[in-house]
């Protein structure tokens, strides 16, 4: 049932990048780093993150975070989290920083979830509304 929802957000999401492109939003600044010692520093993830032309990205059992959006990784991805991300941010073409949504996180489900906890982020305006 989880990969059947998955399965579906993202041929939704691919479908309406055509449609979909990043709605600025003047409030969205990168994450401050709260300095040494905190667990939840901001890190770079641009590489790390897996995208809708990935095949890993639609394999359930793996467990790294996705994001759906209309830049893949040609733009800045930045993550906080303590362990998985928690919250994330991309730049548009212009360098800006936009807080990703959160479409679905599994880490919800804590120990009864049968994968590896992993989360879905998604390009604000991907889907008209968000």
């Amino acid at each position: 049932m989880k990969r059947s929802l998955l399965v579906r957000a993202g041929a939704l999401a691919i479908g309406l990048m055509a449609l979909g492109s990043g709605v600025a939003n003047a409030e969205d600044t990168w994450p401050v780093d709260p300095g040494e010692g905190s667990p939840s520093r901001p890190g770079d993830v641009t590489g790390y993150v897996l995208m809708p032309d990935q095949p890993e990205f639609w394999n359930p059992a793996i467990g790294i975070t996705r994001v759906i959006s209309p830049y893949g990784r040609t733009t800045k991805i930045v993550c906080t989290g303590y362990r998985v991300e928690s919250r994330c941010w991309q730049a548009d073409r212009d360098g800006n920083p936009h807080e990703l949504k959160e479409l679905f996180n599994t880490t919800v489900f804590g120990s009864l979830s049968p994968t590896p906890a992993t989360a879905v982020f998604i390009y604000p305006g991907m889907i008209p509304g968000s």
